[in-house]
């Protein structure tokens, strides 16, 4: 069918792949400020890229099912290949994830690969959570607005050989269209979950602990980490232990301070934490400024010319000099009591 316009025709014929950015991202998906946060738009149009299924047709045409575009049950991205893709430093690629991640929209995980030849720790995957992602994309609520539904809908897969995951998968074939992702359904209770997960992440706390100079950890203190995360958040914890990094005062104490002040706060994620930080050192700045403005200037008194010439320029008096002219004045001073003489000299 033609459209009657020659260019929209020859659009009509392209075969256009890759990412889809709805325009009500850059409305939803925003710096606090408002502005659109492009990095993590660009980051999770890619994510939903990958995850889109791959229809599946047989020889004549007809579509048969649907298979993933990776293997395994999630993507493993780093955020050096995020930065080779879209030319973004690998600060901007970290900071965009982390808020994808702080805001709901994405799951990350970092696992440790054993294959027969190498062992590979930190290697990142990334899966984005479904439902909040259609609710920024319909416009039914801002980012902000997010709340977590991980719990939900998926449990993160652990301890799983990569390998095996794809053997299997490739065995039993692709699900079909509308399935959702390859994600570990779970039959346990909620409860059983929610204690996994809370482990999981007391888990990456205490390694950060240990592999950033706080010193040995013993039993007491391990068990204090693990009870703020679950009080807390693990995100938290792992962020209080960053300040003290950064301010080179690695010890539990301190930490320990920021965690209660947080806590005394109502602070509950790692983006109010950095809010209330943010407001802390902006009324700690005007108010210097201000004080210093009405702060009355410290009067200083000048000395005069004199007194200082004077001690410059004075010549010693000889004591032979000083003890005759003390007797003279005395002498006249007595005549003078006396009424025998005028003082004269």
């Amino acid at each position: 069918m033609k459209s009657g316009c020659k260019v929209v025709d020859q659009v009509g014929n392209m075969k256009i792949e890759g990412n889809l950015v709805p325009h009500l991202w850059y409305k939803n998906i925003t710096y606090a400020s408002g502005k659109a946060h492009f990095v993590a738009i660009t980051l999770l149009a890619d994510i939903l890229y990958w995850y889109r299924p791959t229809l599946v047709r047989d020889e004549s045409g007809d579509v048969i099912g649907t298979r993933t575009k990776f293997k395994g049950d999630m993507l493993q991205k780093s955020y050096q290949a995020f930065s080779d893709t879209y030319g973004f430093t690998k600060r901007q690629v970290k900071e965009a994830v982390d808020f994808l991640v702080e805001n709901h929209l994405l799951i990350r995980e970092f696992r440790t690969i054993t294959t027969s030849s190498i062992v590979l720790s930190n290697v990142m995957y990334v899966q984005p959570v479904a439902g909040n992602v259609n609710k920024v994309m319909t416009g039914k609520c801002h980012v902000s607005e997010l709340v977590s539904i991980c719990t939900d809908d998926t449990l993160e897969r652990t301890g799983t050989d990569a390998s095996e995951e794809c053997m299997s998968r490739q065995e039993e074939g692709a699900p079909p269209a509308g399935e959702g992702t390859y994600t570990e359904r779970s039959s346990k209770s909620s409860s059983e979950r929610n204690n996994k997960q809370q482990q999981s992440a007391s888990e990456c706390a205490v390694n950060f602990f240990k592999e950033n100079g706080f010193g040995r950890m013993g039993s007491h203190l391990e068990e204090k980490v693990r009870g703020w995360c679950a009080k807390l958040s693990d995100s938290l914890v792992v962020e209080a232990m960053k300040k003290a990094v950064e301010q080179g005062k690695q010890y539990w104490s301190y930490v320990e301070a920021i965690l209660m002040y947080w806590e005394l706060n109502d602070v509950r994620d790692v983006k109010g934490a950095r809010e209330k930080e943010f407001r802390k050192m902006y009324r700690k700045v005007v108010k210097e400024k201000t004080v210093g403005k009405h702060r009355k200037p410290v009067r200083t008194e000048k000395l005069p010319e004199w007194f200082t010439d004077g001690e410059s320029n004075a010549t010693p008096v000889l004591d032979d000099d000083f003890e005759a002219e003390k007797a003279k004045l005395v002498a006249e001073l007595k005549a003078f009591t006396e009424g025998k003489t005028y003082l004269s000299r």
